[in-house]
């Protein structure tokens, strides 16, 4: 009877050290000295009214980074939803020859309850003493949303996003 289980044991030891060592990569994010990475969003419905102003809305708004796979923090101010964009990993990002700059994409999913928005932002890394790929500075640039490109104006890139009378996008 020790025997089988033993052998099972093992069995169930190996499996779970292979399957474990097939996982993708982990996220590194870019590492920055300074970011300029934020985000601001009028949220309005079928009249134009404000829905940041609604608690029973806010509540609802949940942000996530889909590389990350992190909860991104958020705050409503000036009647906008503000929150950072999601660092692009080290291993999705593209250099110039000169490795002065790099360029990479993040996505991230803004749930509204049960409506979702997918935003695609493209940022541009500067470093501070090239060829380093760390210590440098970020910048959102722009925000792709609906197939629309919003690009960054002053410290921020900021857009609206339109609800119908039935609360969807």
């Amino acid at each position: 009877m020790k025997i089988p289980f033993l052998g099972i044991s093992v069995i169930a030891l190996i499996s779970a050290f292979l399957l474990s060592s097939c996982d993708k990569e982990e996220y590194l994010p870019v590492q920055v000295s300074s970011k300029s990475c934020n985000i601001e969003i009028e949220c309005v419905g079928a009249t134009g009214e404000n829905l940041l102003a609604d608690k029973t809305f806010t509540d609802k708004i949940k942000i996530e980074g889909e590389d990350s796979h992190t909860i991104v923090k958020h705050t409503i101010r000036n009647n906008r939803l503000c929150f950072e964009a999601d660092l692009p990993d080290q291993n999705d990002m593209r250099w110039s020859k000169d490795h002065r700059e790099a360029t990479g994409i993040s996505k991230m999913t803004i749930r509204f309850g049960k409506q979702k928005a997918s935003l695609k932002c493209m940022l541009k890394y500067i470093a501070n003493r090239p060829p380093a790929t760390a210590g440098g500075s970020i910048s959102l640039e722009e925000v792709e949303y609906k197939g629309m490109t919003y690009k960054r104006s002053g410290g921020s890139v900021t857009f609206r996003i339109q609800f119908n009378r039935d609360g969807k996008l």
